[in-house]
């Protein structure tokens, strides 16, 4: 009798995804997020916050604007992040 081996396939997993916080330009919403990509948050984010159109995403601490994968991916978990609609800018 033969050897039958099973061999199941699993699809590659997906980065967990990670808690972040985002606020609206006047900080009067806040919305917890949880994203494993930029992309990822900005597509959560719009629809969060009904956004449609180019948005800018920045830190809420000091208004760095966080625009790569890279850099997102540098930052801690529960970052608090702002998001700008066209025309808006960062405040203190």
């Amino acid at each position: 009798v033969g050897a039958v081996t099973k061999q199941t396939l699993f699809p590659p997993l997906m980065p967990a995804g990670r808690p972040f916080r985002v606020s609206n330009a006047s900080r009067s919403s806040r919305k917890g997020i949880v994203a494993s990509s930029l992309q990822e948050l900005i597509s959560k984010i719009l629809d969060a916050f009904l956004i449609s159109g180019i948005v800018t995403l920045v830190l809420e601490e000091d208004g760095t604007v966080v625009d790569t994968e890279e850099f997102f991916q540098s930052l801690d978990d529960n970052t608090h992040f702002m998001v700008l609609e066209k025309g808006q800018k960062w405040t203190q």
